[in-house]
């Protein structure tokens, strides 16, 4: 006698995820005696995970042929908690296919009570479904490890970023990122100790690197000659940039702490209310801005170490 299939694959997964959906505080058991299945006939109802028990329940049903349980799964179980909607839709369409109408209405004459299958305990779930089971399995440990993957790629990222910032006596230029066309975007110095865009790379476009702790740096210009003001400076008091003497105090402006954009591009913090270097390409001045956001295009710079 060949077994009639009454469900596909795209059925039982519909029924496995409205199931999970449903959210019922019942038993397995429970769900069981509400179709007319006896659980102590099912070998899987223990130690598996609710998807799993799902799928294993359905799949039985279907290959040994058990309509009237899968009509009462899907008709008493599960159309009332989705009663609207494209579920309700998708089950009725399920239902029809299960011949639901006639089959309940025939077991529910008179209100008799639901049978349990009378036949020799269920057999063994086939090869098939466990195949299915693990691929299921397979799917999900595939997924835990693409998100390990990516959460490695990221790391490895940002130690690519981290590893490209310049070390304590590195000489580097940084090049202001303004979207103006100017041309101006060196940040440079002169002995009249001003800072300010320039359009080419000299001496004074160089600043070395001193590492002042793990989260601050000082930038020393490299073109100033006999001159004691060498260091980077934002003086948050008015916003404006120079050149300093030292970098102890009160000189606290020349202390720079450097956060990563992206790779080889940062944005230079003072610590001050308006405290993030930002040169302004238009005219090729230079200035501190209160925040990195797209009106200061200028805080962003390119760091070239030299």
């Amino acid at each position: 006698m060949s077994t009639q299939f009454f469900l596909d694959e795209t059925d039982i997964d519909t029924l496995i995820n409205l199931l999970l959906r449903s959210q019922q505080s019942r038993t397995r058991e429970a769900l069981c005696f509400s179709i007319g299945i006896d659980p102590k006939r099912l070998s899987f109802i223990r130690d598996s995970s609710d998807s799993d028990f799902f799928l294993l329940l359905i799949r039985h049903l279907n290959e040994i042929g058990e309509q009237e349980a899968l009509c009462k799964l899907c008709c008493k179980e599960l159309s009332p908690v989705f009663r609207h909607g494209n579920y309700a839709t998708i089950l009725s369409e399920i239902a029809a296919k299960l011949n639901c109408n006639q089959r309940l209405s025939q077991n529910f004459t008179n209100n008799q009570q639901p049978t349990f299958l009378s036949s020799s305990p269920a057999p063994s779930v086939n090869v098939n479904t466990f195949i299915q089971l693990a691929k299921n399995k397979f799917i999900r440990y595939s997924v835990i490890v693409i998100i390990g993957l990516a959460g490695f790629v990221s790391f490895i990222q940002s130690s690519k970023l981290t590893s490209s910032l310049p070390q304590d006596g590195n000489v580097i230029s940084l090049e202001c990122l303004g979207k103006s066309p100017t041309g101006l975007k060196w940040l440079i110095s002169d002995i009249n100790n001003n800072v300010s865009l320039a359009s080419n790379i000299d001496a004074h476009a160089k600043w070395k690197i001193q590492v002042i702790s793990d989260q601050e740096v000082a930038l020393e210009n490299q073109g100033v000659i006999n001159n004691n003001s060498k260091w980077l400076d934002g003086v948050t008091v008015d916003g404006s940039v120079k050149l300093a003497p030292s970098t102890e105090s009160p000189y606290t402006g020349t202390h720079w702490r450097i956060k990563t954009l992206s790779d080889g591009v940062v944005a230079l913090d003072n610590q001050g209310k308006s405290k993030w270097l930002d040169g302004v390409t238009e005219d090729g001045s230079v200035k501190l801005a209160p925040n990195i956001g797209k009106n200061y295009t200028g805080t962003h710079w390119r760091i070239s170490k030299q």
